[in-house]
């Protein structure tokens, strides 16, 4: 018999759109959000993996937190968030608070110093264009708190992202493809919108 969920794929999509977004982003962090359609993909995905429900979840440089909001509204047991701008943890918990959820968590820090061990990690990270491997510190410290890990980055990058993965106990066990469309924000986009492909990996940490 096909297993019901407390939440249909376009259920979570519709919840996750309805969250309060940063009111002014800040470049230097990327702060990118992640689309309601593509989170929805991966959570989903998770979920089906068995990645979700009854699991401790992160939500590594969460901004306004639908990685862990999402994780929480299909069964995850606790869901934390870490940011290192407040004003993207002052937006995260009104989106909790406005849910009424209570099993989560959100911290102001640099993801540098989350030393809690979790089931799983969700993550967007900076792309680097800012700040050159900024993605690359984020994943480094995902495979150490979790050994399973949800991570996007820019399409083109697999082998050097797997191969870096690898260095820390980390195997790609599936590569998925999705598109996030980065509207005209800042001064320096020259486009209304531009879009971006992407590349969501599943990596399971075999080491300890």
């Amino acid at each position: 018999m096909k297993k019901k969920w407390s939440l249909s794929k376009k259920q979570l999509e519709i919840t996750l759109q309805s969250l309060e977004q940063l009111p002014n982003p800040k470049p230097e962090l990327e702060q990118y959000s992640t689309p309601p359609s593509l989170t929805a993909e991966i959570l989903y995905m998770a979920l089906l993996m068995g990645d979700i429900e009854n699991r401790l979840i992160a939500d590594l440089g969460c901004g306004t937190g639908t990685f862990a909001i999402g994780s929480v509204l299909l069964g995850a047991k606790e869901a934390i968030g870490i940011d290192i701008d407040p004003k993207a943890i002052v937006v995260s918990w009104r989106n909790a608070s406005n849910l009424s959820l209570k099993n989560i968590r959100f911290y102001v820090a640099d993801i540098s110093e989350f030393n809690e061990r979790v089931d799983v990690v969700f993550q967007n990270p900076p792309f680097g264009v800012q700040k050159r491997h900024a993605d690359l510190s984020f994943l480094e410290r995902a495979l150490s708190a979790s050994k399973i890990v949800y991570t996007i980055h820019k399409t083109g990058n697999e082998e050097f992202i797997t191969n870096f993965a690898h260095k820390f106990g980390g195997r790609a066990t599936n590569i998925i493809r999705g598109v996030i469309n980065i509207p005209k924000m800042f001064e320096f986009h020259k486009k209304k919108w531009k879009q971006v492909e992407v590349s969501i990996f599943r990596f399971v940490r075999e080491v300890n």
